[in-house]
């Protein structure tokens, strides 16, 4: 007999499988919408359908809380779920959550879900980054932009001032500098033979030197 062999193990061990809901059913309850593969959404939905249910029979009690952040090892996301997401399913007996497929994964072919909640507090616009309805500023932010935008210019001025000043001076000290003085090919050549015979008396004694002690006892010629 094969009791308690339940589905959604995603081919990991206790305590790593542990984790990755975990973190997935955090990432769900902040974002109200994930994309993962189809095993670990149903994996998921058994882990975070049932902490809904909690939050929703009594979102007041103390021990409800404690049990749910057993679970989910965050506070703030503990607060999101009994302030914000559990009235919202207070008179749903159940589905709380929907996968959507949408194809396969380029690397191992696996089928990638979107999963999100059935009841959000986030607009659809924010969760798909749509450009929404702009609101208007309050007239203190317009005042405050204003002062900005006359602050920058007049630091530009300034900066342009400053850099006008600058190359200014450098064409002056241009001017100044003194045009240096032509050399003579017959200067050059007497230059070039000064630097031969420099290079000749140093290899000449390095020849000495590596002689060492023998240097000494060097015999004269008769």
């Amino acid at each position: 007999m094969r009791h308690q062999n339940k589905k959604g193990r995603i081919s990991r061990s206790i305590s790593h499988r542990k984790a990755t809901l975990k973190s997935m059913a955090n990432s769900l309850f902040l974002y109200q919408r994930i994309e993962t593969t189809a095993a670990k959404a149903k994996a998921l939905r058994s882990f975070a359908e049932p902490l809904i249910t909690l939050a929703k029979k009594d979102i007041t009690s103390i021990a409800a809380r404690r049990l749910a952040f057993k679970k989910l090892c965050d506070k703030s996301i503990v607060k999101i779920l009994f302030n914000d997401l559990a009235p919202l399913y207070k008179d749903i007996p159940g589905g709380y959550t929907r996968i959507m497929p949408c194809g396969n994964r380029k690397g191992d072919g696996a089928q990638v879900v979107i999963m999100e909640l059935t009841k959000r507090t986030i607009s659809d616009e924010d969760l798909l980054g749509a450009p929404g309805a702009k609101k208007e500023a309050a007239p203190s932010e317009v005042k405050k932009k204003a002062k900005a935008s006359d602050t920058l210019s007049g630091k530009k001025k300034t900066v342009k001032k400053a850099t006008e000043k600058v190359s200014e001076e450098n064409k002056k000290s241009k001017r100044t500098h003194s045009v240096a003085r032509d050399i003579s090919v017959g200067e050059k050549e007497e230059h070039f033979v000064e630097d031969v015979k420099k290079e000749k008396a140093r290899t000449e004694q390095k020849k000495i030197g590596k002689k060492g002690i023998f240097r000494y006892f060097r015999r004269k010629s008769i």
